[in-house]
């Protein structure tokens, strides 16, 4: 049984699930932050933030987000949720969002017609 489960109904309210975030860390003073949704509304925000020693001691975001696109009868489909200037929400894949779960690992399942993929 999970601690962090969410449905899709919480998923796709952007106005409840953009304020819920998740911090992972690691003992090198690594880390992971987004919302729920994968959509990174804070400069801090990242799959991968690490300290560079040398560039002043300060945390760098290696790697920012993994956009993920499905393909079904020749159509794209993309999960992907970016926020840019004005609030302008796009591509808006948070719609095909069906959970959230954080048990060990943070996984969030989407579907697409018939495809079901968990990330």
């Amino acid at each position: 049984m999970s601690y962090l489960k969410f449905d899709k109904n919480l998923m796709i309210n952007l106005e409840q699930s953009l304020p819920k975030e998740m911090l992972r860390t690691n003992q090198t003073g690594a880390y992971h932050c987004t919302t729920i949704v994968d959509c990174n509304t804070r400069k801090q925000h990242g799959l991968l933030v690490v300290p560079v020693p040398e560039l002043g001691n300060s945390w760098h975001v290696m790697l920012s987000s993994l956009d993920a696109t499905v393909y079904q009868h020749g159509a794209p489909f993309n999960l992907a949720l970016h926020r840019y200037s004005g609030g302008v929400m796009n591509p808006n894949g948070h719609k095909y969002i069906r959970e959230f779960d954080c048990e060990s690992v943070p996984r969030t399942t989407y579907r697409v017609g018939g495809v079901i993929l968990t990330k």
